[in-house]
């Protein structure tokens, strides 16, 4: 490849990943969590147990907690600081398929997959959020990509460095960070009956490398928190999550199907086409690193697909293999991007998207989503100009592209006010003005971004016949309920933060009478009106 393709390549992911990161504000429910907690560490100077509202939080690993306290360190109690390392991490993931890609086939295949990669939906969504995956991503990734490296080369070192990604992978997500691709690597094992290949893994020392990362960790997690750490850690956040569902409509047959679709798009568009080349060529003879690739990928559908509890980003890992999958086929098949109809309907893909992104915000940022509008046009512009001359690699660097600057106007005209409504940073804002109490209470969604920034600690009031049900208790869906909380009848509390649609309800269970003090969107804060005499 040219190398102005690879600094325009660089260029533009460097863009792309961090691109309004400071102007994102911290979201709920999940981005806070993991913010929240972060910022904890830095103050307690506990880096060892993670912490949430002063108690401890065991639901996740600490790897990530680590990583966005040194960036707090750094940058301050910050959305780019909250940001920074998931960016990093996706723009090392975008290295790692490039390399990945290269050494697989070829160096025109690895930049095609970099560039499929980074202008993917869902690459562009988790490596801008404030969580997990962007960290599992890469480290997941290169635990399946080393092995196949070793396993190909016999090299020493990948086989070492597949057992640091692995121990790092467990760090960053538990159990599933190495159980998953060791369930990967057998299925592989069987299906090319290589039944001698566990004694050339150099599997004891391997195990003590494994070990010697993520022991230290886990091992006093258990000295100083014993069962409770287990009992939460492993049975709620683990076997829980894999025997039932935190979120029973998600719990369908074709629920990964449609998001895995969304998440590659808008290459998402072009796997059946290239399936029905593949037939009619009869194509079905396979490499074996296209087995190992198709393996990964499909083994991690399955895998989640059976599991109780589904999430949109736990099929993320799907990315990597499938990347290398399609940029391998185009660079070697550049004729099916000569295919107008593919490019006017992922032109009309673009065009939905963005009507999409349309309609989910609110009439009060119009100027933004007019503006929106522009880079779309010029997107779309792209296409056709392409679409045109019928030239294969500029089809395929307009789809690209066009993905990019897409993505880019979407940041800055649909995702930044959209983080606004979905955060609770406004309340923070308005909270030292309304009371100098450390508490308040909140009735309704309890907002974690607005203790993020605002630092006082919000109570959650619960209608007392809720409050036993409410409870944390080991192995249900409430131990994830570690906020302080109190019966809005018998506790009092002169400042309440009430959720809009739960207004009603707090005045008629609520003892006494309020005045509102301020309102906002979704809140209105309320004020214990003072009794006369």
């Amino acid at each position: 490849m040219e190398k102005r393709y690879w600094y325009i390549f660089w260029l533009s992911a460097v863009l792309l990943l961090f691109f309004c990161n400071g102007s994102l504000l911290i979201t709920d429910s999940v981005e806070s969590n993991y913010a929240l907690t972060a910022k904890e560490m830095v103050l307690s100077g506990d880096w060892i147990s993670p912490q949430i509202y002063g108690r401890y939080w065991f639901d996740k690993p600490v790897m990530f907690y680590w990583l966005t306290a040194v960036a707090f360190k750094i940058f301050g109690f910050t959305e780019f600081a909250a940001r920074f390392f998931p960016a990093l991490f996706g723009l090392a993931a975008l290295g790692l398929v490039y390399w990945g890609g290269s050494k697989l086939y070829n160096e025109r295949a690895g930049f095609y997959s970099g560039m499929i990669l980074l202008s993917c939906v869902e690459f562009f969504l988790i490596s801008k959020s404030v969580i997990t995956d962007a960290v599992l991503f890469l480290f997941f990734s290169g635990t399946l990509l080393f092995f196949y490296l070793a396993y190909a080369s016999g090299s020493r070192r990948y086989w070492y460095l597949m057992y640091v990604c692995a121990a790092l992978a467990t760090l960053t997500k538990g159990p599933v960070g190495f159980l998953l691709p060791g369930l990967i690597i057998t299925v592989f094992i069987i299906w090319q009956r290589e039944w001698r290949l566990p004694f050339r893994m150099h599997l004891l020392t391997g195990a003590a490398v494994f070990a010697l990362l993520v022991v230290p960790w886990y091992g006093m997690m258990f000295y100083l928190h014993g069962a409770d750490f287990i009992n939460t850690f492993l049975g709620t956040h683990n076997f829980l999550r894999a025997t039932v569902s935190e979120h029973p409509r998600d719990d369908v047959f074709y629920y990964y199907t449609v998001v895995n679709l969304l998440a590659f798009f808008p290459w998402s568009l072009l796997v059946p086409v290239i399936a029905y080349r593949s037939w009619l060529q009869k194509r079905l003879a396979l490499a074996v690193q296209e087995k190992f690739l198709l393996l990964w990928a499909a083994t991690v559908f399955i895998f989640f697909q059976c599991m109780a509890t589904k999430y949109i980003t736990y099929t993320y890992p799907m990315l990597f293999p499938g990347a290398l999958l399609l940029g391998s086929y185009l660079a070697k098949h550049e004729l099916v991007l000569k295919n107008k109809f593919f490019l006017l309907l992922t032109a009309g893909g673009f065009i939905l998207l963005a009507a999409a992104g349309y309609e989910a915000v609110s009439t009060g940022i119009v100027a933004g989503q007019m503006l929106f509008l522009l880079p779309l046009s010029l997107a779309v512009g792209i296409f056709l100009y392409f679409t045109l001359r019928q030239y294969g690699e500029g089809n395929f660097l307009s789809i690209g592209f066009a993905g990019i600057i897409f993505y880019l106007a979407l940041t800055a005209c649909i995702a930044v006010p959209f983080s606004a409504q979905r955060s609770g940073r406004e309340v923070a804002l308005l909270l030292p003005r309304l009371t100098s109490a450390a508490s308040v209470g909140v009735y309704g969604p309890y907002p974690t971004s607005a203790v993020f920034y605002s630092g006082k600690q919000l109570v959650k009031l619960v209608p007392a016949k809720d409050t036993e049900s409410f409870l944390p208790q080991a192995y249900s869906w409430s131990s994830k309920n570690v906020m302080p909380y109190a019966s809005v009848e018998e506790e009092y509390y002169p400042l309440v933060i009430v959720s809009r649609k739960r207004l009603d309800d707090f005045t008629l269970t609520s003892p006494g009478s309020w005045d509102t003090k301020a309102s906002l969107p979704d809140w209105v804060i309320m004020q214990r009106a003072v009794q006369a005499g």
